[in-house]
C-alpha cells in the first residue's frame, strides 16, 4: 500500500510545539535548501524533505516507508552507509556519495543525530544534509593542479624557483626550488631552501630593491627581463628570466623562471663581431684599409648637411695617379699595391682626422675636406696633397716617381648632391689629365658635358615611358647541379632612335635620381606579369625593384593590383631588392616586405657582396633569398680569398635560412666551384643570356609538362643557354 506523506503520522517531534505543531515544522522542512532526512530505527524513511527530493529526483511518496539507500546508492556502498547511519555513535558527521535518479553523482555532507528510546536505542535518526559536490570538485581540481604543477616543477628544463618576498627575517627567501635550478647554480636544494634568492646575485639586490620589483611583477605580470647569478665557483653569468605570482597553501609567492643564456650571448657577440668585421669590410678598401665608395658618400652627405646650416665649405679633391699601369706592367702587381699603401699613408698625414681620405679603386683616391674659407684654401689644399706625393719612393729596388692628377670641386657653389659633386670633382681630374697631368684643376661648369648628357637621357626616358618604347628580356636562373630552369629574371631593355642601345647602367641611375624611377618599375612589374600571364603559371619571374619603390606607402598596395590584374597569385612573382635599400627607411622597407609576404611573394636581395648591407640588415629584412654580386666571382677561379669569401657568404646564407643565387656566371670552372660549396642557383652568360619572351616560351612549357632534366648532376652538353647565346 502506498504511503501518502501528508497522511503519515510522524512522531512529535520534541520542537513541534515551540513552532505551533507538526504543520509548521513540516512547512519549515519544505522551503530549507538543507537536506533533511528522518528515518526510523530500521532505516527505513519517515521525513524526506523536498531539497532531498530536488537533489535525488526521487518524490517523497517513492520512498517513504522504505530504505533510500537501493535508490540512491550502488550495491557495494548500500551497507556501509546504513551501518553508519544507524550505528551511532551520535551525533556524527558523514560523506558519501548519492545517485540522483538521472545518473549523476552528488557528494553529501551529513550531520546525523539519533532520537533514543528509553532502554537507549535508536527510536529514529535525523540527518542533515548539505551538497558539497561542487566543493569537492573544486578540492580535487586544485589537488591535481598543484600535482600538475609540481611534475612540470621537478621535470621543467628551465630552473624555476618559489620565493617568499615577504618573509622579515630573510629577504626574498627561496621556498623551493627544483633541480634544473641547483645545478644551473652549483648549489644543493638543501643549501638553496631557506636562503636569501641575494646569494645568488652579484650584489644585494633584492634587499636594496625587492619592494619595487615586486610592485611590478603585480602590475604587468609576468614580467621578463635579463640579469646575472653568481655561481657557487665565484663566476658570474646571464640569465633570462621571467617571474610571476603564485599563491601556495594561501600564501602570495614569486615564481622565478631562469635559464642560463651563456651560449647565446657568446653566439651573439660572435655575431656582432662579425657583423661589425663585416660591415668595416663593406665599407673599407682591403688594400689600402681607407674607406670605400660607399662610406665616402655617406660622410660627404653628412658634411653637405652640414655646411647647409653653415658659412663654410666642403671640397672634394678627386685624385688619380699618373702612370699607374706602367708600375703594375714594369714591376708587378705586388709592387703596384705598395705604392697604393704609400699613397694611402701619405694622403692621410696631410689632412685632418675629420677629413676623409678614400679610395674607389685602381689608383683612384678623394680626399674630402671641410670647415673651408672658400676656393683658395681648397687649393692649398689640394696642392699640398700634391706636393706630398712627388717625393721618390722606393718599391723592390726601385725608385718610383709618384705623379698625380687632381681635380677639385666646391661647395658651395658646386653641387649639394655626394654623388653630382663627386663626379664633378671627377670630371675636373680628367680636365688635369687633358691638359698635361700631374696638376690640380677646379671644376667649371663649362666641363659639364656629362650633366647635359644626364639631361639628354632624362628626357628621351620620359618619352620613352610614354610612348611604351622599352621592352623586357628575360634571362635564366638554373639548379647549379642539373640546369633546371628555376625562374627567369626581367631585365628592362631600351633602345632609342637618337641613342641607340642605351645600357640600364646609364639609364637606371638617371631615373633614380629624376625620379622617373617610379613609373619605370611599375611598367616592369606590370609588363612582367603580363607575360608571366600569357605563359601560364610553372615558372616564377624575377622583378628588380629600387629603394625608393619600396619606400613609398602605395607600393605593397600596387603589387597587389598587378597581381590581381592579370589573374596572378604572389607566389609566381619574386621581387629582387638592391642593397642600397639598406641605407634607406629600414623600418619601413621591412614593413613593406612583410606585406608582400603575406600575398605570398618571395623577397631576395639583389648584388650582395657589394659593400652596401651587412649581417644586421639580414637580420632585419624579412628575405628569401640572397643573390651575389657578380663581382665576387671576378678571381673566383684562381684566388683561394675570393672563394672563401664566396663560400663564406653561402655559408651565411643558409645559417639564416635564406637560398643562395649567384649571378654573373660565365665560365665553367666557375660553375663547378659554386657547385662544390654547394651553391643553389646560379644565372649569367654560361647557362643562358639574356632573351625575348618568345625564346623562353618552348622551355617554360616543358617545365609545366613536368619534364625532368638529367639526374646525374651534369649538362650533357654543357649548361643550356638561351637561343642565340653562342
Amino acid at each position: 500500500m502506498a504511503i501518502n506523506s501528508r497522511s503519515l503520522k510522524m512522531p512529535r517531534a520534541p520542537w513541534a510545539p515551540a513552532f505551533g505543531g507538526p504543520g509548521l515544522a513540516e512547512t519549515i522542512l519544505d522551503v530549507t535548501d538543507t537536506l533533511v532526512m528522518v528515518l526510523d530505527g530500521r532505516g527505513c524513511v519517515l521525513q524526506f524533505n523536498r531539497a532531498c527530493e530536488q537533489l535525488s529526483g526521487l518524490e517523497a511518496a517513492q520512498v517513504l516507508g522504505r530504505e533510500v539507500w537501493p535508490l540512491v546508492l550502488d550495491e557495494h556502498e548500500r551497507d556501509v552507509v546504513a551501518g553508519a547511519f544507524l550505528g551511532g555513535p551520535f551525533p556524527n558527521r558523514r560523506e558519501h556519495t548519492w545517485r540522483t535518479v538521472d545518473g549523476r553523482r552528488r557528494v553529501i555532507l551529513w550531520s546525523n543525530t539519533a532520537v533514543l528510546d528509553r532502554r537507549g536505542g535508536v527510536r529514529l535518526v535525523i540527518a542533515t544534509g548539505v551538497d558539497v559536490t561542487a566543493e569537492r570538485e573544486a578540492q580535487a581540481a586544485r589537488q591535481e593542479s598543484e600535482a600538475r604543477f609540481r611534475t612540470l616543477f621537478e621535470q621543467s628544463a628551465d630552473g624555476l624557483v618559489l620565493i617568499d618576498p615577504h618573509d622579515p627575517d630573510v629577504p626574498w627567501r627561496i621556498v623551493d626550488c627544483n633541480e634544473a635550478f641547483c645545478r644551473m647554480n652549483g648549489y644543493d636544494t638543501e643549501d638553496l631552501i631557506g636562503a636569501s634568492i641575494d646569494l645568488l646575485h652579484p650584489y644585494p639586490m633584492m634587499a636594496q630593491e625587492g619592494p619595487d620589483l615586486l610592485a611590478w611583477i603585480r602590475e604587468e605580470q609576468p614580467v621578463h627581463g635579463e640579469g646575472a647569478h653568481r655561481h657557487r665557483d665565484g663566476t658570474v653569468f646571464p640569465i633570462e628570466s621571467a617571474s610571476s605570482l603564485v599563491t601556495v597553501g594561501g600564501r602570495e609567492l614569486v615564481l622565478g623562471q631562469d635559464r642560463d643564456i651563456s651560449e647565446r650571448k657568446r653566439a651573439e657577440e660572435q655575431l656582432r663581431q662579425l657583423a661589425a668585421q663585416m660591415t668595416f669590410d663593406a665599407q673599407h678598401d682591403a688594400l689600402t684599409g681607407l674607406p670605400n665608395r660607399a662610406l665616402l658618400l655617406d660622410r660627404l652627405q653628412l658634411e653637405l648637411r652640414r655646411v647647409a646650416r653653415a658659412t663654410s665649405c666642403v671640397a672634394v679633391i678627386f685624385i688619380d695617379l699618373d702612370g699607374f699601369k706602367r708600375v703594375n706592367d714594369m714591376l708587378g702587381h705586388a709592387v703596384g699595391d705598395d705604392l697604393l699603401r704609400e699613397v694611402a699613408v701619405r694622403l692621410q698625414a696631410c689632412v685632418r682626422p675629420s677629413d676623409t681620405v678614400a679610395r674607389l679603386g685602381g689608383d683612384e683616391f678623394v680626399v674630402v675636406v671641410s670647415d673651408l674659407s672658400g676656393r683658395e684654401e681648397a687649393g692649398r689644399v689640394a696642392r699640398r696633397l700634391h706636393a706630398a706625393l712627388e717625393p721618390t719612393v722606393t718599391l723592390g729596388g726601385q725608385q718610383i716617381n709618384v705623379q698625380s692628377s687632381m681635380g677639385v670641386a666646391l661647395h658651395p657653389p658646386h653641387s649639394s648632391l655626394p654623388a653630382n659633386l663627386l663626379r664633378q670633382a671627377d670630371m675636373a681630374m680628367y680636365q688635369a689629365k687633358r691638359e698635361g697631368k700631374n696638376g690640380v684643376r677646379f671644376f667649371a661648369s663649362t666641363l659639364d658635358v656629362a650633366a647635359q648628357s644626364q639631361m639628354f637621357t632624362e628626357v628621351r626616358l620620359r618619352r620613352a615611358l610614354q610612348r611604351q618604347e622599352l621592352h623586357l628580356h628575360y634571362q635564366p636562373q638554373v639548379d647549379a647541379r642539373t640546369g633546371a630552369l628555376l625562374g627567369l629574371e626581367a631585365l628592362v631593355r631600351w633602345t632609342d632612335e637618337q641613342l641607340g642601345d642605351v645600357p640600364p647602367a646609364r639609364f637606371i641611375p638617371v631615373a633614380e635620381e629624376s625620379g622617373l624611377i617610379v613609373p619605370l618599375g611599375q611598367w616592369v612589374l606590370n609588363e612582367a606579369c603580363r607575360q608571366l600571364a600569357q605563359w601560364g603559371p610553372g615558372v616564377p619571374v624575377a622583378v628588380n625593384v629600387s629603394a625608393l619603390e619600396v619606400a613609398r606607402d602605395d607600393f605593397v598596395a600596387g603589387v597587389r593590383r598587378t597581381l590581381d590584374r592579370h589573374g596572378l597569385s604572389g607566389t609566381q612573382l619574386k621581387l629582387e631588392l638592391t642593397e642600397r635599400l639598406a641605407v634607406r627607411d629600414l623600418h619601413r622597407a621591412a614593413r613593406h616586405l612583410s606585406q608582400l609576404r603575406e600575398l605570398g611573394v618571395r623577397l631576395s636581395l639583389d648584388d650582395f657582396g657589394t659593400g652596401q648591407s651587412s649581417v644586421s640588415t639580414l637580420l632585419q629584412l624579412p628575405l628569401d633569398e640572397l643573390k651575389l654580386d657578380r663581382s665576387l666571382l671576378m678571381d673566383l677561379e684562381d684566388s683561394p680569398e675570393a672563394r672563401r669569401v664566396v663560400e663564406s657568404l653561402t655559408s651565411l646564407a643558409r645559417g639564416l635560412n635564406l637560398s643562395v643565387i649567384v649571378e654573373g656566371v660565365e665560365t665553367t670552372g666557375q660553375l663547378e666551384i659554386l657547385r662544390a660549396m654547394p651553391c643553389n642557383a646560379v644565372q649569367g652568360y654560361l647557362t643562358g643570356r639574356p632573351a625575348a619572351p618568345d625564346a623562353w616560351t618552348e622551355r617554360i612549357r616543358a617545365v609545366q609538362a613536368q619534364a625532368t632534366g638529367p639526374e646525374d648532376g651534369t649538362f650533357p652538353d654543357g649548361p643550356p643557354a638561351a637561343p642565340g647565346a653562342h
